[in-house]
């Protein structure tokens, strides 16, 4: 199996950018990618619902802390409750190809960061992939090495992205 796993905001408010997650879902699945994503809503629910109407398999990675407070994601094949955060971030970087990051705050920096961090230790290669103008940005944080950033393809849209494939 192939998977991607992707890291966005958990509220979105217009509904290009829910309609882009439902998209970009879509395509993984068409790809022949098992999607994983944290498993509520937002882009994570638009994420699931392109994979489940392309008929692909999604994974939510849920946090027990949240479970209590968080809306259910009706798009999932099958929910994994973490027991902490640690152990959330550990299910969704195991075995992933491809990580592509879409518009969040702050917890959707942790994943990219994280991931980022992960570059050398995961023993495997694999792509990370930023969806969205603000993204190119990064190129020019002075507080990150320029060496760190060919690690990171940048595209403006999602069209990009996807032009990107073979």
């Amino acid at each position: 199996m192939r998977y991607a796993t992707t890291f966005g905001a958990s509220k979105i408010y217009d509904e290009a950018t829910y309609k882009e997650g439902v998209e970009l879902g879509k395509f993984l699945a068409n790809r022949g990618y098992v999607v994983k994503c944290g498993g509520y809503l937002g882009l994570m629910e638009a994420v699931s619902k392109g994979v489940y109407q392309a008929g692909g398999e999604i994974l939510g990675i849920g946090l027990k802390e949240f479970e209590n407070e968080r809306s259910i994601n009706k798009y999932l094949t099958k929910k994994i409750i973490a027991e902490d955060l640690f152990e959330r971030l550990k299910l969704l970087t195991k075995d992933s190809e491809m990580f592509v990051v879409q518009q969040g705050s702050i917890g959707t920096l942790n994943e990219l960061f994280l991931v980022w961090a992960l570059k050398y230790s995961l023993g495997r290669q694999f792509r990370i992939c930023l969806i969205g103008k603000r993204y190119q940005s990064l190129k020019n944080c002075d507080f990150i090495p320029q060496t760190e950033l060919h690690h990171l393809e940048t595209y403006n849209t999602l069209d990009e992205f996807k032009k990107s494939f073979p």
